[in-house]
């Protein structure tokens, strides 16, 4: 007797070459029955516990219509108990067996991760880091007109100063020149800046790392240069960096120090001895001193704007991470009010600053701009375009 044909597709190729066997294909149904029934009582019971919700915004019938509702309630159930339970079993699965960190962390030299976003290649760079250049531009017209000055800081990539780490790890040739463009565009434009590279560079080669092994920020002794060169840009500039603030500086004792790239990579549920070795870090403690009281020759100063800060600064998690911020105001040796986002991007902070009471009702005389280099060349979202083109309100003065 001839052996049964194997089963075919529509298009008349072979699906396998022969039947899975009954047994195998009853198992295969029950756990994806036994999959569905766990995911259905998970969300009811994150349902139950207030962890999923529709807010009156997402139950219009506009963003019914629109599938926003649907979209909404998606994201929500993705974030529940199971199905982060299941991803966390996946990404934890693909790091021991294949080497893999998921789909924005990359390993380069043993030990080293990088952030995806730095080798990523976006179809319209050029386009959109001139568009933001131009709106760093507009910004720079905007603050003039009501006397406050801009100062940029970019911060070059880990994968750029680090690039003796990379090891099998491709970083695009496309690359290669995004911050000297930038800069270069910058200086055309007449836009002050502040050239981050050459400090953090330096250290690199000297065998100084100034970005964290598993972060993708820099380490505290990246910061503190990095700090050091914008307070001398700041002096450049000619503002009297005001109120004063002076500290006393003590290093603590060494630690161990997870970055964010193993917890976006999703391992950092793991136990210690299956995940890249964390950083061994000193973290400093910066104490500022007690300023003297006003005296009665100040008094004035009670009903004017001197005892306003004349600096402000905006960015990304970069200016809040490895005290940054208190090492440039330790350089300065005065107040610096940060305004930083993390996840700000290019923009955030900006716009949510430039709209806030604090630029209205206090606004300094120098507002110091810092940038990531991967962020440059993203895609440019309706909603930046659209506060590119008026990025500043018009002041008393402008």
């Amino acid at each position: 007797m001839n052996a049964p044909a194997p089963d075919r597709d529509p298009l008349g190729g072979y699906l396998y070459a022969e039947k899975p066997p009954r047994l195998a294909r009853q198992a295969a149904g029950a756990v994806f029955l036994a999959v569905l029934v766990l995911a259905a009582l998970s969300a009811l019971r994150d349902w139950g516990d207030g962890r999923i919700a529709v807010p009156p915004a997402q139950r219009t019938f506009e963003r019914f219509a629109d599938g926003g509702t649907a979209q909404y309630l998606a994201g929500q159930l993705a974030r529940g108990a199971f199905p982060t339970a299941l991803a966390d079993a996946e990404r934890g699965a693909g790091w021991l067996l294949t080497g893999s960190l998921g789909p924005r962390v990359r390993q380069g030299c043993p030990g080293w991760l990088f952030l995806v976003d730095e080798l990523a290649v976006h179809p319209h760079a050029r386009a959109d880091a001139a568009a933001r250049l131009d709106a760093v531009a507009r910004v720079r017209d905007r603050l003039s007109r009501q006397g406050i000055g801009l100062l940029v800081a970019v911060v070059p990539d880990k994968s750029r100063v680090e690039r003796a780490q990379l090891c099998d790890l491709y970083r695009p040739a496309s690359s290669a020149g995004r911050l000297d463009d930038w800069m270069a565009g910058l200086r055309q434009r007449q836009v002050p800046l502040v050239d981050l590279f050459p400090v953090l560079d330096q250290a690199a080669r000297a065998g100084q790392p100034p970005f964290l092994r598993t972060d993708t920020h820099w380490s505290e002794h990246g910061a503190r240069l990095a700090a050091e060169a914008v307070a001398q840009a700041v002096r450049r500039t000619g503002v009297a960096a005001a109120p004063p603030r002076h500290f006393t500086l003590s290093a603590g004792p060494e630690h161990e120090r997870e970055g964010d790239l193993v917890r976006l990579a999703g391992i950092d549920w793991l136990p210690a001895r299956w995940k890249p070795a964390p950083d061994r870090v000193r973290t400093t403690t910066l104490t500022a001193a007690a300023e003297p009281s006003a005296s009665a020759d100040s008094a004035d100063d009670l009903f004017s704007d001197a005892g306003n800060p004349t600096l402000a600064l905006l960015g990304t998690s970069f200016s809040r991470t490895s005290n940054f911020t208190p090492f440039l105001e330790n350089g300065l040796q005065a107040v610096v009010p940060s305004f930083a986002r993390d996840g700000g991007d290019f923009w955030g902070s900006a716009q949510q600053y430039f709209a806030s009471p604090s630029f209205r009702q206090t606004p300094p005389k120098l507002v110091i701009w810092e940038i990531p280099e991967r962020v440059l060349q993203m895609p440019v979202a309706p909603a930046e375009r659209a506060w590119m083109e008026d990025p500043v309100p018009r002041g008393p003065g402008g």
